[in-house]
C-alpha cells in the first residue's frame, strides 16, 4: 500500500515517467500548432486523467509509478502550452475532454472554450484539437460493426462468426481432422486451435467447433467390447455374445446386432489402405478412381455404407463376406467366422 500526500510530483519524477512512455509518431509540434497525435495522446493526457471508457495497452515495469503519478494528477484538467494572440506571451491552457474539441484556445484572461463534435466525428483522448476527427473506418467484406462511430469513437469493426482476422482480411476458422479436437474455439482475431486426442478419447470427423470425446464404457453400459477406440472413432460395443463368451447362446446371421458387430469389427481392421479402398469400391459397385482419402475417413465410410445396407439388404453379410475374399482378405474372412461362429 502506498502512502503519499497529495502534492504534484516532482519535475524529476515527471521527466523519468515521461522518457519511459513509448515514442509517439508526430508528437512533437511547434509552439501553437498541434497535431492530432501530440494533442490526443500528449504524455499528460495520458498519465494523469485516463479516459475510462479507452482500453489501454498491456501494463509494463514502470506501471505501478504511472498509476500513482495519474492519481497525484488527476485533481484538474491536462493542459497545454499556447501563445496568447494578443500579448504573444505563453499561456497554460486546460485540454478539451474526449468527444469535445477546442472552439477558442485560452488567454491570460479567458479558459479554453470547448465544443461538442459534429455527427461523424470524434475525439478519443482529451485532446486540444481544433476540430474533430473524421470517423474514417469503413467495415469490409465478412466483418460486422461492433461500435458505432460516436463523439468519442472511431466506428470499430470485426470479422464475422465463423472467420478470424489475418492481415487485413478476414478468413474461415480452420476444422480439426477427425483425430484432433478443438480446444480453443475461434474468435474473431485468432484461429481455431486443435489437439491431437488423448488416449481415452476421439473424434471422427472434421470440426471446427467439436473437442474430442471420452470413449464409451461397454461394461457400464452392459455390453462388450467389440472394437477398441483409438483417436479416430469410439469404443463399439455389442449385445452379441461372440466366441470365447461364457454364454451358451451363439449368434445367428439374422440376429441385427450381431449383424451390425460384424460390420464394425471387419470395418476398422488393421487393412492396408490400398485393400480397404478396394474393399469399399466393390460394395459400393464405385470407379477404381477415388479423390484422396486418409485411411480413418475410409473406414467411418465403409462402415456408414455397410450399415446403411443392412437395413435395405437382409444378405449384407454374405456380400462383405464374398469381398473380403475377392480382396484377398482372407485371414480377416476366417478371424469375422471365428469371431462370430458363422
Amino acid at each position: 500500500m502506498f502512502l503519499y500526500n497529495a502534492q504534484p510530483p516532482p519535475a524529476a519524477v515527471l521527466r523519468t515517467a515521461e522518457r519511459a512512455l513509448p515514442p509517439l509518431r508526430g508528437s512533437v509540434a511547434p509552439p501553437g500548432v498541434p497535431t492530432d497525435t501530440a494533442a490526443l495522446r500528449s504524455p499528460a493526457a495520458m498519465l494523469f486523467c485516463p479516459d475510462p471508457t479507452v482500453r489501454r495497452p498491456p501494463k509494463r515495469a514502470f506501471a505501478p509509478l504511472l498509476l500513482l503519478l495519474a492519481e497525484l494528477g488527476c485533481s484538474s484538467p491536462p493542459t497545454y502550452q499556447w501563445r496568447d494572440a494578443g500579448t504573444k506571451e505563453r499561456v497554460t491552457c486546460q485540454q478539451c475532454p474526449p468527444g469535445t474539441f477546442v472552439a477558442q484556445h485560452c488567454t491570460k484572461e479567458r479558459p479554453t472554450v470547448c465544443a461538442p463534435c459534429p455527427d461523424l466525428h470524434y475525439t478519443h483522448y482529451w485532446n486540444y484539437l481544433e476540430k474533430c476527427l473524421y470517423c474514417n473506418v469503413i467495415c469490409g467484406e465478412r466483418q460486422v460493426e461492433v461500435q458505432q462511430c460516436n463523439a468519442t469513437h472511431n466506428r470499430a469493426c470485426q470479422c464475422q462468426e465463423g472467420f478470424h482476422a489475418e492481415m487485413e482480411f478476414c478468413v474461415q476458422h480452420s476444422e480439426c481432422p477427425p483425430g484432433s479436437g478443438v480446444v480453443k474455439l475461434g474468435s474473431p482475431s485468432e484461429n481455431t486451435q486443435c489437439r491431437a486426442c488423448p488416449r481415452g478419447s476421439f473424434s471422427s470427423s472434421s470440426s471446427s467447433t467439436e473437442p474430442c470425446r471420452a470413449h464409451q464404457n461397454c461394461t457400464q453400459l452392459g455390453k462388450e467390447t467389440n472394437v477398441p477406440g483409438n483417436q479416430y472413432h469410439d469404443t463399439l460395443c455389442t449385445s452379441c455374445r461372440m466366441s470365447g463368451s461364457n454364454s451358451t447362446r451363439e449368434p445367428a446371421p439374422q440376429d441385427e446386432d450381431c449383424e451390425q458387430a460384424l460390420i464394425d469389427f471387419v470395418a476398422y481392421q488393421n487393412i492396408p489402405l490400398r485393400k480397404l479402398k478396394r474393399l469399399q469400391q466393390i460394395l459400393e459397385r464405385t470407379p477404381r478412381k477415388q479423390d484422396p482419402e486418409t485411411k480413418a475417413v475410409v473406414q467411418e465410410k465403409l462402415r456408414t455404407v455397410l450399415t446403411h445396407r443392412k437395413q435395405e439388404n437382409s444378405a449384407v453379410i454374405t456380400e462383405l463376406l464374398a469381398a473380403l475374399r475377392a480382396t484377398k482378405l482372407t485371414s480377416i474372412e476366417k478371424k469375422a467366422r471365428e469371431r462370430f461362429l458363422l
